[in-house]
């Protein structure tokens, strides 16, 4: 689309976007379907298998999950400024990993679901252009070398905002998370704090919800607006191709991501 065109032109990287208006079905795809560094929107899948394997019986939200000092890693995230050895619950793991995006708290939750069964989950799910790679802040394999943490597209991100906010847009058989795991990941992507990529677009009285990334090359989401007046969008948005290590909120791929939001969200 030829403002998402101007948009490339007046910002660093490249604009990778899937997104879908649910009352009326308009979409909006451009390069939708190439792969991009996941960033911490990896995360998403993560927290829908933690959610998966509660609702099975095979994980509570209560179980208590130590934090040594060898698990601490870097980046966003509190746990690794924690004394340790301390207790965290499975429950405030997920909440911190998707969240503030803490990534020591990404890796305590991993313990417990694996990171197969994550990708087995994802695979389920249709989306064939993702995959998790390894751990946050671990060594990178063959696989991983190039996009590190995850690769995915902005329309694998996309269809899993759909499998949980509106699973009925969806065509084929899939694995949807039962009712109570898709509330409590509902809940937790509403509780995001990294408010500077699509929450910028969103106008006062409208609703928010997602799952952010942030590299140096890459600015990701998976996001869910919804209007007063009933209408929602899922998206998948990336800018992928970044080269200048800015970490403020002036980063140009949250600026691009903001105003391909706006631009979606008006011409609906």
């Amino acid at each position: 689309m030829q403002y998402f065109q101007e948009i490339e032109s007046a910002y660093e990287g490249n604009l990778h976007v899937a997104a879908i208006e649910i009352t009326s079905g308009k979409t909006w795809m451009y390069r939708a379907d190439t792969q991009v560094s996941t960033a911490s929107t990896i995360k998403l899948p993560i927290l829908m298998k933690a959610a998966t394997m509660v609702e099975a019986g095979s994980l509570k939200w209560d179980d208590d999950i130590t934090l040594h000092e060898e698990d601490k890693v870097p980046g966003m995230g509190v746990l690794r400024h924690m004394l340790a050895p301390r207790c965290v619950t499975l429950h405030d793991a997920a909440y911190l990993m998707t969240a503030v995006s803490d990534n020591t708290a990404t890796n305590l939750v991993l313990d417990k679901t694996g990171i197969e069964p994550v990708n087995d989950l994802i695979n389920t799910f249709g989306c064939t252009h993702t995959r998790l790679y390894r751990k946050v802040f671990h060594p990178d394999t063959e696989a991983s070398r190039a996009f590190g943490f995850g690769v995915t597209t902005a329309a694998d991100m996309m269809r899993m905002m759909q499998i949980i906010y509106a699973p009925e847009t969806l065509r084929g058989t899939f694995t949807l998370p039962g009712e109570h795991a898709t509330e409590r990941i509902k809940h937790m992507l509403g509780l995001q704090q990294d408010l500077v990529g699509v929450a910028r677009a969103v106008p006062p009285g409208w609703t928010y919800a997602g799952k952010t990334g942030r590299i140096t090359s890459t600015r990701g989401e998976a996001a869910m607006i919804s209007a007063p007046d009933g209408r929602m969008w899922l998206l998948g948005i990336f800018m992928f191709g970044l080269t200048t290590p800015n970490m403020t909120i002036e980063n140009e791929g949250l600026l691009a991501i903001a105003e391909a939001t706006r631009r979606i969200i008006l011409s609906a």
